[in-house]
């Protein structure tokens, strides 16, 4: 597991190459290998009483390692010593010697103003080559390149072959709509608490040790906030606004979740319980599983020494089942929002919008479908957030978690454009009245190390397990899952509250604090 955290300050001049600078602080965010290698830093004008150094860009400068500087047309006003804060900006990352790479929009027959002819010219100079693009997505490619080939040359550390494919893949299949700006929103109207979260995990950091303006940074630059210099006012990109925003809707109409259940198996004009979610998606995918656990969930009854199961549904599928439908759904669809309906043998949760990259139904139910994300900054947040784990395998786990309770497999559709999921309920069934015990203890390799790691407190979390054992973070929760499965561990909690507790079983075999 790479420990490189190369911090990639993103240069340009700000109001022509707004999209351009999100679509870079978006990459370095949710890449599969930059995100673990790279902190993306872009500065904005910031409002005066909170940033009065008339230079801060240079102070935010002076803490990076790389220097990514993109030229389209224009110059950009003309500040101290008769330069503009981005000639500026490249003055310094040469005084600093940091490792320079340039991206020039345009080609040969692009007009551009004439001190931008003059910084090229000095460029050329110090001897750097750029890489030219006409459009974001060739931005997005020639950047990454750039990046890559440095962090191979310096750190010699390189991408998978499918960190490769999957970048690839997200590129091809992303839509810009998360990332534009939205004007109805400001900061205020965000939850604070969930923006630290996903900020100290991005950061890799505790979030009591963030500054409000570390937070705010770390936003931008990651393109969750955009600057408007006309209010003076942070606000959120539509990104945000679905992840962070106390009420989406007031921005985006169809953020909403309608939920319903039916006396049955049939829809009918009176459902037994209706609720319209207007909600956060880390929260929003919360509710919907209380919803359907409320409508399904029957009452204990024990016979002798039996009981019988009281959960038509198992957790993790529903709430793997929500994640990617509010995750993967096309937010262009503004007509149409996510639904859930819950009968009495099933649970149908439809999203708008076809699979990522047009994958076929086949592929997706036998499992061979590749990773492709339509929303990588919403997907990176609930990654971020504890809502989502290995890119691509949010259906595995759902298949796998109806499968250990003898569940039929999930049924995925295709109506029209909207994609749907069908979760079974599970078949009524007895157990013993005590915990079932596991058949063979963890006595081996990682998982005894994360049994050694549990101690007499009797749980661990995730992060705990990726930095004491020195493991990533797909592998810790590959072994934590299986480890649940068999009977080991119970999952409790949300988001990055969720710890991994010892089951009885484990219990008995777990030092004493004596």
């Amino acid at each position: 597991m790479s420990t490189i955290r190369l911090k990639v300050f993103i240069s340009s001049v700000q109001k022509e190459l707004r999209e351009e600078r999100a679509a870079l602080g978006g990459l370095l965010a949710t890449d599969p290998f930059l995100a673990g290698t790279t902190v993306p830093r872009i500065f904005e004008e910031y409002p005066a009483p909170l940033r009065p150094n008339k230079q801060a860009y240079l102070t935010l400068l002076r803490t990076c390692s790389v220097y990514l500087l993109v030229i389209g047309k224009e110059y950009g006003a003309v500040l101290a010593e008769g330069l503009s804060a981005t000639h500026q900006e490249y003055r310094l990352a040469q005084e600093l010697r940091l490792p320079t790479l340039v991206c020039l929009k345009g080609d040969n027959t692009f007009v551009r103003e004439d001190k931008v002819q003059a910084l090229l010219d000095e460029i050329k100079g110090h001897g750097y080559t750029y890489s030219r693009f006409q459009s974001v997505k060739e931005l997005q490619d020639a950047a990454r390149d750039r990046l890559i080939e440095h962090i191979c040359q310096e750190y010699d550390t390189q991408p998978t072959k499918q960190e490769n494919q999957a970048a690839t893949d997200t590129l091809q299949a992303a839509s810009a709509f998360e990332r534009q700006p939205n004007a109805m929103l400001s900061l205020a109207d965000l939850d604070e608490k969930l923006m630290r979260e996903l900020v100290a995990a991005a950061e890799d950091k505790p979030a009591d040790k963030l500054t409000d303006e570390g937070v705010r940074e770390g936003l931008l630059s990651r393109s969750y906030l955009w600057f408007d210099a006309k209010e003076q006012v942070y606000r959120p990109t539509v990104a945000a606004v679905l992840l962070l925003a106390r009420s989406p809707a007031k921005a985006v109409a169809h953020a909403r979740v309608q939920l319903d259940a039916y006396v049955g198996d049939r829809r009918s004009p009176d459902p037994l319980d209706s609720v319209v979610i207007d909600a956060p998606l880390p929260q929003a995918i919360e509710q919907a599983v209380a919803f359907v656990r409320r409508n399904t969930s029957q009452p204990l009854k024990v016979e002798g020494l039996r009981r019988a199961r009281t959960e038509a549904y198992p957790q993790e599928a529903l709430r793997e089942a929500m994640a990617n439908a509010v995750a993967h759904r096309d937010y262009t669809h503004d007509g149409a929002k996510i639904t859930v309906e819950v009968f009495g043998d099933r649970v149908v949760i439809a999203s708008p919008g076809r699979p990522p990259g047009n994958q076929s139904i086949a592929q997706i139910s036998q499992g061979e479908a590749r990773s492709r994300v339509r929303n990588p900054l919403i997907v990176q947040g609930l990654n971020w957030l504890g809502f989502m784990e290995e890119r691509g395998s949010g259906i595995r786990r759902m298949q796998h978690a109806l499968a250990g309770q003898g569940g039929r497999p999930p049924v995925f559709e295709l109506n029209g454009d909207e994609f749907t999921v069908t979760l079974f309920a599970l078949p009524a069934v007895a157990e013993p009245a005590e915990a079932k015990q596991p058949k063979v203890f963890p006595g081996s390799g990682t998982q005894e190390q994360i049994v050694r790691l549990i101690g007499p407190k009797g749980w661990v979390t995730s992060s705990m397990v990726t930095q004491k054992l020195g493991i990533a973070k797909d592998t810790a929760w590959r072994h934590l899952n299986d480890m649940i499965t068999s009977g080991w561990l119970k999952k409790e909690g949300i988001g990055r509250g969720t710890r991994y507790a010892a089951t009885l079983a484990l219990r008995k075999y777990l030092p004493s604090d004596s």
